[in-house]
């Protein structure tokens, strides 16, 4: 019985809809009124259609800017790194050649000792 039920339910629903759909069939394509409202709404979809194509082409322009935008950054920041790895290279070039000169001048530092210290023990007396 309840199967019986819940199938009215649908058919009555199902008619209800119909009705709905065919009034307001009618009331578009056979009353002034309807026509009127049919051409009213066609006119506001074209406005409707034209604001998001307008909005459309306003996103597809400020994406465009902002790539630009994200491609000068990154521009700036490319050179910007280049100039600080130069520096860098620079700095450690310099570093590495104060290093060097220091070591030479030690080098040479310890030959004149060593000669001082040869010297030295060149006069000292030989045992017999």
């Amino acid at each position: 019985m309840s199967d019986d039920h819940s199938h009215d339910g649908k058919f009555l629903f199902g008619f209800f809809i119909g009705g709905l759909i065919g009034a307001l069939i009618i009331f578009f394509l056979g009353t002034k009124e309807g026509k009127k409202t049919g051409r009213m709404l066609e006119r506001r979809g074209k406005d409707l259609l034209d604001d998001l194509e307008d909005r459309l082409d306003e996103l597809k322009a400020q994406g465009r800017d902002l790539v630009r935008e994200g491609e000068a950054i990154k521009e700036r920041v490319m050179d910007t790194l280049e100039g600080k790895k130069e520096d860098i290279a620079d700095s450690a070039v310099e570093r590495i050649d104060s290093a060097l000169a220091h070591l030479e001048e030690l080098q040479h530092q310890g030959a004149e000792t060593t000669a001082k210290v040869r010297k030295h023990f060149r006069n000292l007396p030989k045992k017999r």
